[in-house]
């Protein structure tokens, strides 16, 4: 298996992202869904990525997943996992086994992410949207794109939802 991040999104860094004029304590809470059905060991994986990515943001005087008293805001994420719609995986991956790899298919699991951010009784929301390719057997990838693991591609998505669902939320005036 073969892993390709999907291009779509912009890549975002701390440069990008227009800092508040006073940084505030955050709270963050993850939630990992796979096909709408809550899914605790992925949330456990990237649970720590997601803190990772709200501390380097600089936007946050500090990031927690526990309470971070009065004056702290909570930045909820909840990331549902969905096979792109009219894409069966089942019956392409055991057409592939059938065939022993000869014949290969590619399947897309796109990443639906909300990233709010509420604080002092204002609440703002944005959506973000990625994917994730992935070939199994004798398949190319999509053309222009560097193959990973399936466990880096997913690392790569998560950040990138995270930088940029932090990035439209400053560019909405949250973090102020």
């Amino acid at each position: 298996m073969k892993s390709y991040v999907d291009p779509a999104l912009p890549m975002v860094g701390r440069a990008d992202i227009a800092a508040p004029a006073t940084a505030r304590p955050v709270q963050v809470a993850v939630e990992f869904r796979t096909k709408g059905a809550i899914n605790a060991a992925a949330t456990s994986e990237i649970q720590p990525r997601i803190i990772a990515v709200a501390a380097e943001s600089g936007l946050f005087s500090s990031v927690s997943r526990d309470a971070a008293g009065p004056d702290a805001g909570l930045l909820t994420v909840v990331i549902d996992n969905r096979p792109l719609e009219g894409e069966n995986a089942e019956a392409e991956g055991f057409g592939v086994g059938l065939t022993l790899g000869a014949v290969g298919s590619m399947v897309t699991d796109v990443y639906v992410a909300q990233v709010t951010y509420s604080r002092a009784g204002q609440t703002t929301s944005v959506d973000v949207r990625h994917a994730l390719h992935t070939t199994i057997g004798n398949k190319s990838g999509p053309a222009g794109l560097t193959a990973v693991t399936p466990i880096d591609g997913v690392h790569q998505i998560m950040d990138q939802i995270i930088w940029n669902g932090l990035d439209q939320l400053a560019d909405k005036g949250a973090f102020n």
